[in-house]
């Protein structure tokens, strides 16, 4: 057989954040796995995406085969299936606590670190509606004028077709002048292609923007891309910004 390439246990991904060994990584919707090394957002990390793992939670409690989700935002997993934004958290498997010695794995209490998780191993996990976030935060990003990739990323893969776009202001947008915000991708569109430049007075706490990319007038990415957002006339001074983008994959 010799177009076999390798059992696939590991994956070679572009990290969408900042990630330390052991850390949970989510690379879109499709891809989840632990990484086997630190690294920056943007460098290569090798992603085990298979197996069983203890991974950091927050203060969710779980039973034996409860479903696991990971929380993009916060990087933890949780038994949430919402999130503080548009969208869903995803389900990266299930809660594995009842041990043979009798003593349950950790994750069954609130203030439990941890919680034990059987990995779905999933990957290219379909063609339905995907979702990517990102979050703007000028406590990490800063707000100097100019592109900004936020930390707190997912990468949209090539050829996906963006068929909507939300910016929800959680932490009203602050400015020393009269700042706008676009928003785009890093590679494959534009960044103004998800929203043309705004000003940063319609981001106050509790807002919502709608973005460029509709069902009738789709934004097609060319190559795969984080999510973006560019600061122009002045900078920002604080804020928050969830960023949610719903698209459809690539049939091939």
């Amino acid at each position: 057989m010799q177009n076999y390439v390798h059992r696939g246990d590991t994956l070679s991904v572009t990290a969408p954040y900042n990630v330390t060994s052991g850390g949970g990584c989510l690379i879109g919707s499709n891809i989840f796995g632990i990484a086997v090394n630190t690294v920056l957002s943007g460098a290569a990390v090798e992603l085990e995406v298979v197996g069983v793992y203890d991974l950091a939670k927050d203060t969710s409690t779980f039973v034996e085969g409860a479903p696991v989700y990971w929380d993009n935002v916060n990087l933890v997993a949780t038994s949430n299936l919402s999130t503080t934004g548009i969208g869903m958290n995803v389900q990266i498997g299930v809660a594995e606590l009842v041990q043979a010695s009798g003593t349950n794995a950790l994750g069954g209490a609130s203030g439990d670190a941890t919680v034990r998780v059987r990995f779905n191993a999933k990957f290219g996990a379909g063609s339905g509606l995907q979702r990517a976030h990102a979050t703007y935060n000028f406590a990490n990003d800063g707000g100097a004028v100019g592109l900004i990739t936020p930390k707190v990323n997912s990468s949209i893969p090539a050829k996906a077709m963006i068929v909507g776009s939300v910016l929800d202001a959680t932490t009203t947008v602050t400015s020393g002048g009269s700042a706008t915000i676009a928003a785009g991708t890093s590679a494959g569109s534009s960044a103004v292609a998800l929203l043309a430049a705004t000003a940063y007075t319609s981001f106050a706490a509790g807002d919502f923007v709608t973005g460029l990319g509709t069902f009738i007038a789709p934004v097609k990415l060319t190559a795969a891309g984080l999510i973006t957002i560019t600061v122009a006339v002045a900078a920002l001074t604080a804020g928050v910004i969830e960023i949610d983008v719903f698209y459809f994959p690539a049939n091939s």
